[in-house]
């Protein structure tokens, strides 16, 4: 588990409870092992990252082949502000309920932009992934 009590942990914890996007790199599976970042909803509970996707998507696969991924938020104006999360992925068999509530309020406005409503956002976005965090890169300018 990463300290989230040194000032640089509290900085990127904070992002992690109010920030709306983060961009997720993942390995592709084939043979050049391209690094590939998207951005993503996301919720933090202050220890794992869920992130919802849709089924049979290449994050998914890539998962499967190397859980190891890379979280980001996006820099200031001139680049600082940099906070890279370093961690493993693993993709869950079934929604965790609670996170799923806390998950659909951060968005709902979000899913209501999509024209979806929140059960067909959950039914459409069903495949749970949690992200642990390892080590922590970057500097709180």
């Amino acid at each position: 588990m990463l300290d989230f009590h040194t000032r640089f942990g509290r900085h990127v914890d904070r992002r992690l409870r109010q920030e709306r996007i983060v961009w997720l790199t993942t390995v592709a599976s084939d043979d050049d092992d391209a690094p590939l970042p998207r951005p993503v909803w996301f919720h933090w509970d202050g220890r794992t990252v869920l992130i919802l996707s849709q089924e049979n998507k290449a994050k998914l696969r890539h998962i499967s082949h190397n859980p190891r991924v890379a979280l980001n938020f996006n820099t200031d104006g001139d680049g600082g502000d940099v906070a890279v999360i370093l961690g493993d992925a693993h993709i869950l068999e079934r929604q965790p309920r609670g996170r799923i509530s806390a998950y659909l309020k951060k968005y709902r406005s979000g899913i209501k932009d999509l024209d979806m409503t929140e059960e067909k956002f959950k039914s459409s976005f069903a495949v749970p992934i949690q992200v642990i965090p390892r080590t922590l890169r970057g500097s709180a300018d």
